[in-house]
C-alpha cells in the first residue's frame, strides 16, 4: 500500500516536472523562431478572414467561387493599401512638423515654470529645455529604415504564405475534424467581429479628431483601429495616445476634454455594449486568462503577440478541451474550476 502511494506521488511529480520542462522548451522554441512563426500565424488568421468573406459572398450574393475569392482578395489589398498610404502620409506630416512640436513643448514647459514659481516651486528650465532639444525620439523617427525593412520583409513572408494557402485550398479536402472546425469557426467569427468593430471605431475616432482639427488625426485613428485588437489595455491606450498632442494644441481647455470624452465614450459603447452582442460568449476565456495570455504572448512575440494573444489562446483551449487528460486545463482557462 505504501509502495503504491510512493509510486503514485513519484509519477505525479515526474509528470509535473516534465510538463514544466516541456513548457520551457516550447516557449524557447517560440522565441527562437518568432521571425518565421509570427508571419505564419498572421497569414493563417488573415486566411480565415478571407475564407469567411469568400463564403459570405458565395452564400448571400451567389457569387461563383473564383469571383468570390477574387473580390475578397481585391478588398483585402485595397484595405491594406489604404492603411499604408494613410500611415505614410501621417508620419510624413508629423516629421515635417517635428521641430514645431518640440518648440511647442518647450514653450509649454516655460509657461508651466512661470506659473509654478510664485508658489515656491522652481523648475530647472535650462536643463529641461536642453533635454527636450536633445530628445532622441525625433531622430529615431527619422531613422526608421531598419524597422521599415523589417516590416516589409514580414509583409513579404505573409503574402508568400497567403499565396500558398490560397492555391493549396483548392486541392485540400474539406476539414472534418471537429476540433479544427470549431477552432476555425471561433477564430473566424472573433476576427471578423473584431475587424468590423475596430474599423467602425477607427472611422468614428477619425471623424472626431478631424472635426476638431487635431494634428496627426489620421495616424491616431489608425492606432485606434489597431489597438482595439489588443484585449483589455488596447482601448485605454487608444484614448490616452492623443493626449500629448491635444495638450500642445488646446491645453486644458474645453476642446481637450470634449475630444477625450468622445473618444472614451466611443471605445466604451462599441467595446462593451455593441461588440459583445455579436460575439456572444466570445472565445470562452476567463478575463484573467485573457490578461495572462496578453502578458505571455507580449513577452514571447512582442507587439504582434499582443494582437494575436486571444485567438491563439482560444485555439489552444479548444485543442486541450478535445483531449481527455487536458480537459481540466481547458475548463480552467474558461474560468470553470473543478469541484
Amino acid at each position: 500500500m505504501f509502495a503504491d502511494k510512493s509510486t503514485h506521488y513519484y509519477l505525479k511529480t515526474s509528470a509535473i516536472c516534465l510538463t514544466i520542462i516541456a513548457a520551457g522548451v516550447v516557449t524557447a522554441f517560440l522565441v527562437y523562431t518568432r521571425a518565421l512563426l509570427i508571419p505564419l500565424v498572421i497569414s493563417i488568421f488573415l486566411y480565415t478572414i478571407l475564407a469567411q468573406m469568400t463564403l459570405h459572398l458565395k452564400q448571400h450574393f451567389h457569387f461563383p467561387s473564383w469571383l468570390a475569392l477574387t473580390v475578397s482578395i481585391l478588398l483585402g489589398i485595397l484595405f491594406f493599401t489604404a492603411v499604408i498610404l494613410f500611415t505614410t502620409s501621417s508620419v510624413g506630416d508629423f516629421l515635417k512638423g517635428a521641430e514645431v512640436y518640440r518648440q511647442n513643448l518647450i514653450t509649454t514647459i516655460t509657461d508651466l515654470s512661470t506659473r509654478l514659481e510664485p508658489h515656491g516651486i522652481k523648475l530647472d528650465q535650462n536643463f529641461l529645455e536642453s533635454y527636450l532639444r536633445e530628445l532622441p525620439v525625433f531622430d529615431w523617427l527619422k531613422n526608421m529604415g531598419g524597422r521599415l525593412f523589417s516590416v516589409i520583409s514580414n509583409i513579404t513572408l505573409i503574402i508568400l504564405f497567403m499565396t500558398f494557402f490560397l492555391f493549396g485550398s483548392k486541392r485540400t479536402r474539406p476539414v472534418t475534424n471537429p476540433a479544427i472546425k470549431e477552432m476555425l469557426a471561433n477564430v473566424s467569427v472573433y476576427l471578423s467581429v473584431k475587424l468590423m468593430a475596430s474599423l467602425i471605431t477607427g472611422i468614428i475616432a477619425a471623424t472626431i479628431l478631424l472635426g476638431f482639427q487635431v494634428k496627426l488625426a489620421v495616424l491616431f485613428s489608425l492606432f485606434v483601429f489597431l489597438l482595439n485588437f489588443i484585449p483589455s489595455v488596447g482601448s485605454m491606450l487608444a484614448v490616452l495616445l492623443p493626449i500629448p498632442v491635444l495638450f500642445l494644441q488646446y491645453g486644458f481647455s474645453t476642446p481637450f476634454f470634449i475630444v477625450l470624452g468622445l473618444l472614451a465614450a466611443t471605445e466604451f459603447i462599441i467595446g462593451n455594449l455593441i461588440e459583445p452582442r455579436f460575439l456572444g460568449e466570445g472565445m470562452d476565456l476567463h478575463p484573467v486568462t485573457v490578461v495572462a495570455s496578453l502578458i505571455f504572448w507580449t513577452l514571447v512575440w512582442g507587439v504582434p503577440g499582443a494582437f494575436l494573444s486571444v485567438p491563439i489562446t482560444a485555439s489552444v483551449k479548444i485543442v486541450l478541451s478535445k483531449i481527455k487528460h487536458t480537459r481540466v486545463v481547458a475548463e480552467f482557462l474558461a474560468g470553470r474550476l473543478p469541484h
